[in-house]
């Protein structure tokens, strides 16, 4: 690890069923980011933690001379620069090493390793994160897993906005007893909010609606390339009470994006294909990952055994719930698409 003094700030997060992140950091944009993530669950926990981060510029050189740590992954995407080095894969506690340059350097560490590894971490406790949006039904939720950019976070918000809660938009916890968790996790809100929905930008603090049209004209002049997102807690953009931390689950809708230009469905789906979409959309969210242990010989066996147990806990929950799915079309202005789909699967208007 880091020499002692290299890395000075350190916090703890303690996850739903008891799984823990350590980071250890000098970069003050790792520890705001990291802090306004997953604030809610800062806590003081003693002993080894499930994953270890390191994250700084020194972080990888200034670490013990260990093979995977000397073997460090070197990852590009437009102008975010980045190394990475993962360790104890098969251990009671793994260890990241993590430096990087850009902008959004911050969010590829939290979404490309962080929160991969927690899900490998979960597991092992008996519940699975799964990628899905999930809105709660009174004391009931329903999980829609899908892909990125097919709608899930103007679904969840157009629900919360209509006064009904919700537990995430990206990601949910799932447990083997049919349990949906909310995961702490900011929404991602884009600069084209105020088109999308005029009454939620309106909703927003006055510093924010300016942060956003600031991040549109980014992007406009950068033709599209710097499409930059404002983070914001459920509670920051519409208040408190909208967020429900456990429910039951109740039902799964599939959305996945399609050519025509109207909604179609719901259509049932099997039991097996959705336990097989869950899992290929969860594997493409840890791509990255993979990538960076790629060649380890633990790192095979790692994966495949997580791999099973995931499937051992969708097939035990998903085998007792019916799971559709909506192929939904890519329109404009998704306000009536969105309330739609709510009175499609039981929710009501919004």
């Amino acid at each position: 690890m880091p020499q002692s003094g290299e890395l000075s700030n350190t916090r703890t997060y303690g996850f739903p069923s008891g799984v823990t992140l350590r980071l250890q950091t000098n970069a003050r944009e790792v520890l705001s980011h990291l802090d306004a993530e997953y604030r809610s669950v800062l806590a003081k926990v003693p002993g080894e933690a499930d994953i270890d981060v390191y994250a700084g510029q020194s972080a990888i050189s200034s670490s013990p001379e260990r093979p995977e740590f000397n073997q460090a992954y070197e990852g590009r995407h437009k102008t975010v620069t980045w190394r990475v080095a993962v360790g104890g894969l098969d251990e009671r506690t793994i260890r990241v090493l993590f430096e990087g340059r850009g902008q959004l350097v911050v969010s590829f560490l939290q979404t490309f390793y962080i929160e991969p590894l927690l899900r490998l971490k979960f597991l092992k406790r008996g519940h699975a994160l799964v990628h899905a949006a999930c809105l709660a039904n009174g004391d009931s939720s329903i999980l829609f897993p899908a892909g990125s950019g097919v709608g899930k976070s103007t679904l969840m918000l157009r629900h919360a906005a209509s006064g009904k809660r919700v537990q995430g938009d990206n990601y949910v916890i799932l447990s083997g007893e049919g349990h949906t968790i909310a995961f702490p996790r900011r929404l991602r809100i884009y600069s084209d909010l105020a088109a999308v929905s005029p009454d939620i930008f309106g909703r927003l603090p006055p510093a924010e609606r300016w942060r956003l049209r600031v991040a549109g004209l980014i992007r406009k002049f950068s033709l599209g390339y710097a499409n930059l997102p404002r983070r914001l807690t459920i509670e920051e953009i519409l208040g408190p009470g909208r967020l429900c931390p456990e429910a039951t689950l109740e039902s799964v809708y599939f959305l996945k994006r399609h050519g025509a230009d109207r909604l179609v469905g719901p259509h049932p789906v099997s039991h097996g294909e959705a336990v097989a979409r869950i899992q290929a959309i969860n594997q493409e969210e840890g791509k990255r990952l993979e990538d960076a242990v790629a060649g380890r010989p633990e790192a095979g066996p790692v994966f495949h055994e997580a791999a099973l147990l995931e499937r051992r806990i969708l097939e035990g929950v998903l085998s007792k719930l019916p799971i559709f799915e909506l192929l939904v079309p890519r329109v404009r202005n998704p306000s009536a698409l969105v309330a739609e789909i709510s009175r499609r699967c039981g929710l009501g208007g919004v």
